[in-house]
């Protein structure tokens, strides 16, 4: 995210990669299944989950354009507090949990707010991107001269 909005890595969406997206995704979930079912003795199975997920979520990110990376940005924020919630909820700690449901819900909301702005859907931000407008050939349009208006003189 810090490279495409620092202008070193291009700002264009790569092409989607679903099978691979998709591929990382349930190995990841795999191996996260293999380290719950293990116990004590799973820590090569959460270690390769972790990696797995790391590399997924770099993936995911790296097609996103850099115009959407603010949303995903936000995104990313509300997983951070849903995360806390649940780190609240299994520690039995209600004041983890309750800030996490607020940053939780703030990142969605935010979220939301800035993909209505947008126009698009956040889903459509999150899986990398939206093609360019077709261009559309036929006859230019003349719209007349331009005039400048100012406060007075559209009163």
């Amino acid at each position: 995210a810090y490279a495409k909005l620092a202008g070193l890595a291009s700002s264009t969406p790569n092409v989607k990669n679903d099978a691979l997206n998709g591929g990382l995704l349930a190995a990841s979930l795999a191996a996260g299944g293999f380290a719950i079912s293990q116990g004590a003795a799973a820590s090569p199975a959460l270690a390769a989950s972790g990696g797995l997920a790391a590399v997924l979520g770099y993936f995911l990110v790296s097609s996103i354009g850099g115009a959407d990376m603010p949303v995903v940005i936000t995104v990313l924020n509300s997983y951070s507090g849903w995360a806390l919630a649940a780190e609240g909820a299994l520690l039995k700690d209600p004041t983890l949990a309750s800030v996490g449901a607020l940053i939780g819900f703030s990142g969605a909301i935010l979220t939301k707010i800035m993909c209505d702005a947008m126009n698009r859907d956040i889903v459509e931000v999150v899986l990398g991107g939206k093609a360019a407008a077709p261009v559309v050939e036929g006859d230019v349009v003349d719209l007349g001269p331009h005039r400048e208006i100012d406060a007075a003189g559209a009163a």
